[in-house]
């Protein structure tokens, strides 16, 4: 069987699933028919599976790329949000304290950070403790109602001149039958691919978004990007 007409036989057990209301069976067969879609570059296949994806109320980006290489920093790193992939704990390992509200997303991640419950809200630290706060799609599971003060308690426990990185997905105003945002990502690190999809409730947000919220914080951004549907912020903390 071609990787085709495996595509095709997905989409008709996906088909049989949602008239069967059979929500999370339809939702893996449509990943695993969008993954081979792209792989073999059919644009229209790949069309046909995000139009099912939109009729069960999921709206879900091509697939992201980015690059990842250790961070530079001799003191410790505090990432917000650090459970499921623990992308940043696989990168700069014991240097890493990965905060998260989810024990179970703690429990399962698995790289040699040191791993603690919660909240980005109300950090449990004296100030100036951290050379590095870093957020791996992570800001966009939290309510934009509380991201100021993250960026507050953020600022409030890094050590003058300590960096605040932040990366994250654009999320544009939501179509009327959607109410799931998922983007899925294929992150390079440098001994392995980690493929993953961070999926969230509808709150718009872009990366003017969050130059606002670092104008509102007293941090200065050293360097952006922006890349597809991702983005990423580096911030300095004025003194």
């Amino acid at each position: 069987m071609s990787e085709k007409e495996k595509v095709t036989q997905l989409l008709l057990q996906v088909e049989l699933n949602i008239e069967a209301g059979n929500r999370k069976e339809a939702e893996k067969g449509l990943f695993q028919a969008l993954r081979i879609a792209e792989k073999i570059h059919d644009e229209m296949l790949a069309s046909k599976v995000l139009s099912l994806l939109r009729k069960i109320g999921l709206f879900l980006v091509n697939t992201q790329y980015i690059e990842l290489s250790p961070l530079e920093t001799e003191g410790f790193i505090l990432d917000i949000g650090g459970g499921g992939e623990g992308i940043i704990g696989e990168l700069n390992g014991r240097q890493v304290i990965a905060i998260d509200t989810s024990e179970r997303e703690l429990a399962e991640t698995h790289n040699e950070a040191l791993k603690v419950v919660m909240d980005a809200t109300d950090l449990r630290f004296l100030p100036k403790s951290f050379d590095v706060c870093t957020a791996f799609f992570s800001l966009m599971y939290i309510p934009k109602s509380k991201h100021s003060t993250v960026f507050r308690e953020t600022h409030r426990v890094l050590r003058d001149n300590g960096r605040f990185l932040v990366w994250d997905v654009r999320i544009p105003m939501a179509e009327e039958e959607c109410n799931q945002f998922i983007a899925p990502l294929k992150i390079q690190l440098p001994n392995e691919v980690v493929e993953t999809g961070y999926g969230v409730k509808w709150q718009v947000q872009d990366i003017e978004y969050f130059k606002q919220l670092v104008q509102q914080t007293k941090f200065r951004v050293l360097n952006e990007w922006s890349k597809g549907e991702i983005f990423h912020l580096e911030m300095r903390k004025e003194t």
